[in-house]
């Protein structure tokens, strides 16, 4: 029981506290960050003020093309008037449009590899992955169970 509770307790924590100061996370949904950062990573960003925004952040900005999804890229440089130039680490060439600093959501502070996969595979429509993580998720959790209650104990 003590372990559920400290598992529960993390991911309270971890679900509430961040986004109370601004902190927020995504899946990667593509390669154009690699190697830092691959696609199915989760990525967690803070706000960045304006004033702070130098080239070799890498920050999470409104993708001008598709309305509801954010681009994770590095800034390269910026506009004479103050537009940020930004590039993907895996790409060959610098983003089609700067960046107005004001579409910026925040500065990556974190990557969790992996984590996301699920959430990428669902996206894709890779349905059997999808299927197969959650089969070994419940497989675990029934071994852990049926091994708890075996030796006399409830799950922790």
């Amino acid at each position: 029981m003590p372990m559920m509770l400290a598992v529960a307790g993390v991911l309270l924590a971890g679900g509430t506290v961040p986004p109370r100061f601004g902190w927020s996370s995504s899946v990667v949904i593509s390669g154009s960050m690699s190697p830092v950062v691959e696609a199915g990573d989760v990525v967690v960003t803070s706000p960045l003020p304006e004033n702070r925004m130098r080239a070799g952040h890498v920050i999470r900005f409104h993708d001008p093309r598709r309305p509801g999804r954010y681009v994770l890229h590095r800034i390269v440089g910026a506009t004479g008037d103050g537009r940020l130039v930004t590039k993907g680490d895996a790409n060959r060439v610098v983003d089609a449009a700067p960046v107005p600093k004001g579409t910026v959501t925040g500065v990556w502070r974190l990557r969790v590899p992996y984590l996301g996969l699920p959430v990428l595979w669902w996206i894709r429509g890779e349905y059997p992955m999808v299927a197969l993580t959650v089969l070994g998720l419940l497989v675990t959790l029934g071994w852990w169970w049926s091994r708890s209650r075996r030796s006399g104990r409830r799950p922790s």
